[in-house]
C-alpha cells in the first residue's frame, strides 16, 4: 500500500488523514482543505504560463538546449509556483524562466538550480535588501539600513542569510570592543559577483 506515490503524495496523504481524526470536523477540514488548494494551485499555475506567454518577447529555440536539464528546472519551476502564493515571488520566477530559455543552462545547471531554489525561500525582505545594495554598488553600513515598520534586527538577520548565501561580501566594519554599539550594525557589506549574477537572472526584468 502506498507503492509508487511520490513524497509529496505520501505527506498529502498523511495531512489529510490527520485532518480526518479532529472530531465532528474532520472530513469536512480535509474536503475543504484539498479542495481549494488543489484549485488555488492550478489557478497559479494556469495564471503563470498565461502571462509568461504575453511577457516573452524574445526569440527563443531548444537546439542548444539539454532537453533532460530544461525539463527537470521546468518541473522544479512548477512546483515552487504551485506554492508561491506572493504575486511579486511570480513575477521573479517568471524571470528565471525567460532566462533558461534565452540563455540554455548546461555547464551551470547546479548554479542555477541553486538560484532557483534561494530565489524560492527569498523572503521580500531579502529580496528588497539584495536590490537596495545592488544599487548602490559600495559598501554600505548594515546599521544604515532601515525599512519602516521592520525591526532592526530583521534585517541584520536578513544580511546574514544573503551572506551565507554567497550573495554578499564583507568589507570589515568596526569591530570594537569595551563599548556598549552592537558590532553586526557596524559591518560594511555589499553584494558580491555571485549575487550580481543572481540579480541579473532573477530579479532584473
Amino acid at each position: 500500500m502506498g507503492e509508487g506515490l511520490t513524497r509529496q503524495q505520501k505527506i498529502e496523504n498523511i495531512v489529510e488523514a490527520g485532518l480526518q481524526l479532529i472530531p465532528h470536523v474532520g472530513g469536512a477540514l480535509a474536503t475543504l482543505y484539498f479542495g481549494r488548494k488543489q484549485q488555488r494551485e492550478f489557478n497559479r499555475i494556469a495564471e503563470f504560463y498565461k502571462e509568461l506567454s504575453g511577457e516573452l518577447k524574445e526569440k527563443v529555440s531548444l537546439e542548444n538546449q539539454d532537453e533532460g536539464i530544461l525539463a527537470s528546472l521546468i518541473e522544479k519551476i512548477n512546483d515552487k509556483v504551485e506554492k508561491e502564493v506572493l504575486e511579486e515571488k511570480q513575477k521573479y520566477f517568471k524571470n528565471y524562466f525567460k532566462n533558461i530559455l534565452i540563455y540554455p543552462v548546461k555547464d551551470d545547471y547546479d548554479e542555477k538550480t541553486f538560484f532557483l531554489e534561494s530565489l524560492s525561500s527569498a523572503t521580500l525582505l531579502e529580496i528588497e535588501i539584495l536590490k537596495f545594495l545592488n544599487s548602490k554598488n559600495d559598501f554600505i553600513a548594515v546599521g544604515t539600513i532601515q525599512k519602516e515598520g521592520v525591526e532592526q534586527y530583521a534585517v541584520v538577520g536578513a544580511i546574514g542569510r544573503l551572506r551565507n548565501l554567497g550573495f554578499l561580501q564583507s568589507g570589515g566594519g568596526g569591530m570594537s570592543f569595551g563599548d556598549r554599539s552592537d558590532n553586526h550594525l557596524k559591518e560594511l557589506v555589499k553584494v558580491s559577483p555571485f549575487g550580481t549574477k543572481f540579480i541579473d537572472f532573477c530579479l532584473n526584468t
